[in-house]
């Protein structure tokens, strides 16, 4: 019995002895599988873990028409060769990402982690990339913004974004440093759910990459020309490109043009159009139309709303919007259009693009103009994506944004009447007529502020380097704001930083003081997207204390407190006008509020939001980057 039973143990010990060696060899013998993706593009479902996308972005001086594009225009097929950017037909400096315009699309299924190498090879220029849309919860540090979140990059040095794509929807990225986006430096980020989970997968069969329309404003020289010239110098020629592209002449002598973006849609089908505008030097908003169609916008700003038919959409600077095109039209070509609107750039900015039915001829089509099948009044219906009095005249065929509704329910602590902090914010320009040393601008010449403050960067980061910035000097609030900055025509700069609680409630009404542009103001919040909850344009223009005062005794603008107002993260200010914006502060950081156009917010058109405290943050990962100024010592060379 002894015996036999220990010929069946060893009998089991050998079994188990290969058995283990034969998973030991299969496991060896399995290649590993990579964690990292060059591409995250897929169908995204479910029960899908996140992928981690690696991504290399690399920023360099180009220029447009370069040898790349061969016999481009004169040969159309030239124009779409590899690293060929035709751009208007106009050749020129510019800056590019990865040889393209726009730069590559990311796109991903939301939390996916992105690491984005972003290389600079432009020489003499710091950059930093802003991920709009993206709340950034777990890194603020990751957000983009120089000398608030991070230090800039370096010329020929490598920094890597990582972060979290917890945000679905359409989005942008793009250089957050001087007027770099306005000559290039921008794509598109789009961010999906699995259809399961998707709110609007029933309004639409197709959603990819084909149907994703990026608008931009284009001049004929770098930005910078348009930023610094004299106020009374014409600007430059420019137009709309779509997806980088728009029929200019090529060369002089070829009689030939450079092709328009072109989109392919099959009869019967519903196409998720993504629209994003980028903006440029005259920040103007842009009309889109589609001839012979509606369409129906479904999202804002990557936001569901509820559905509703438009002939023609309305988008500023920074702004995206989801529309769903249902392709129900006889078999032919059609203008994709967009333009700006001659009050706000004369001559007004035009741009175009094809859509073309599969089997239709592809050739350009003929001007139509109508966007409605019957011209009823309801299909000829615009949505301005703003208030002011022309979307609230009755006469104008127009919609204004608070008509547009949210389907994401409003939070209960947005709902009530009062908040827990509400921040008056007026902003203007200011002449002035005595310059402090620190501030770089001509005595006469206007200034822009918010409550009087033009915002200066502080010389460390304050995300990365809170203490160093601290110490520098420069950060102030109201209370603590240099004594030029009581006195109307006086200079006053400095790192303009507003302190809120970590989850309060938070109201931002932002005051339209008035100026010589006579135009509304786009603004954006970095870090959290806001409820509109009001808006309105004034029959003229109101200080702060009057506006105030108005608004205690309910005078000022009605707040939609009961409905869904749209959730958003950019606005535009009416001229004279005023918008009330709410959010529940629960992202912790240093979130910057500034105008869209760059000759604005580089010259102090912003604040800074410091959401919690500083213990409230993240850690930093290890070996952060730090930069600040440095000064030899006076006595270091005796």
């Amino acid at each position: 019995m002894a015996a036999e039973a220990g010929r069946t143990c060893a009998l089991r010990s050998a079994v188990l002895v290969a058995l283990v060696s034969v998973v030991t060899t299969i496991i060896y013998l399995t290649p590993v599988p990579d964690v990292e993706f060059a591409s995250c593009e897929r169908t995204c479902k479910d029960m899908d873990l996140p992928m981690i996308c690696r991504i290399k972005l690399t920023f360099e001086v180009y220029q447009t028409l370069s040898r790349s594009c061969g016999d481009c225009p004169r040969n159309s097929s030239d124009c779409d060769r590899r690293f060929c950017i035709a751009a208007d037909g106009v050749r020129r400096g510019m800056l590019a990402v990865n040889r393209q315009l726009p730069g590559p699309t990311i796109q991903v299924c939301q939390n996916d982690i992105l690491l984005v190498d972003v290389v600079n090879r432009i020489p003499g220029q710091e950059l930093a990339v802003h991920w709009r849309g993206q709340p950034q919860r777990e890194t603020p540090v990751m957000d983009g913004v120089p000398m608030v979140t991070q230090c800039p990059i370096p010329s020929y040095t490598t920094f890597q974004y990582r972060f979290r794509a917890s945000q679905p929807g359409t989005h942008l990225w793009h250089a957050h440093t001087s007027s770099q986006m306005v000559d290039g430096l921008f794509g598109a980020l789009v961010v999906r759910r699995p259809p399961t989970t998707d709110p609007l997968r029933h309004l639409y069969d197709v959603d990819d990459e084909r149907h994703l329309v990026v608008i931009s404003d284009w001049g004929r020289g770098p930005a910078v020309q348009s930023l610094t010239g004299a106020p009374d110098d014409p600007p430059a020629p420019a137009v709309l490109l779509v997806n980088g592209r728009a029929a200019g002449q090529g060369a002089e002598d070829s009689g030939t043009t450079t092709p328009h973006a072109s989109f392919s849609v099959r009869q019967g089908l519903r196409y998720r159009l993504r629209l994003a505008y980028t903006g440029g030097t005259t920040a103007c908003p842009v009309a889109v139309t589609l001839d012979g169609h509606q369409l129906l916008v479904v999202a804002l700003d990557g936001s569901p709303v509820a559905p509703r038919a438009f002939a023609e959409v309305t988008l500023s600077p920074g702004e995206r919007l989801d529309a769903v095109l249902h392709a129900n039209q006889p078999n032919a070509s059609y203008w994709l259009r967009a333009s700006t609107n001659e009050r706000c750039a004369s001559p007004a900015l035009r741009g175009k693009a094809v859509v073309t039915y599969e089997g239709a001829d592809p050739a350009p089509p003929a001007d139509i103009q109508s966007n409605s099948v019957d011209q009823s009044e309801e299909e000829g219906l615009k949505f301005q994506n703003s208030v002011d009095a022309s979307c609230r005249s009755s006469s104008g065929g127009k919609l204004c944004l608070d008509e547009i509704k949210s389907t994401v329910e409003m939070p209960e602590e947005l709902s009530a009447p009062q908040v827990d902090t509400r921040l008056y914010l007026s902003f203007g320009f200011k002449h002035v007529v005595s310059v402090s040393p620190s501030l770089a601008v001509a005595a006469g010449l206007p200034v822009p502020h918010v409550n009087n403050i033009s915002f200066t960067y502080p010389p460390q980061p304050l995300v990365s380097q809170p203490r160093d910035a601290a110490a520098s000097g420069l950060l102030c609030d109201e209370a603590s704001a240099p004594a030029s900055c009581h006195e109307p025509s006086a200079a006053c700069e400095c790192a303009h930083v507003i302190a809120v609680p970590l989850g309060h409630s938070v109201e931002i009404v932002l005051l339209h003081l008035g100026d010589e542009t006579k135009q509304g103001h786009v603004f954006h919040l970095h870090g959290h997207s806001f409820r509109v909850v009001g808006a309105a344009q004034l029959a003229a223009a109101t200080s702060l204390e009057a506006a105030k005062e108005m608004d205690a005794a309910g005078q000022l603008l009605r707040r939609n407190l009961d409905g869904s107002p749209v959730l958003k993260d950019t606005i535009t200010v009416p001229e004279k006008g005023v918008v009330a914006l709410r959010f529940k502060a629960d992202n912790p950081g240093y979130w910057l509020l500034h105008e869209e156009r760059v000759s604005y917010w580089m010259n102090g058109l912003s604040v800074v939001l410091h959401v919690g405290q500083d213990w409230d943050l993240p850690s930093l990962p290890s070996d952060f980057p730090t930069c600040g100024s440095w000064v030899l010592p006076d006595m270091s060379l005796i």
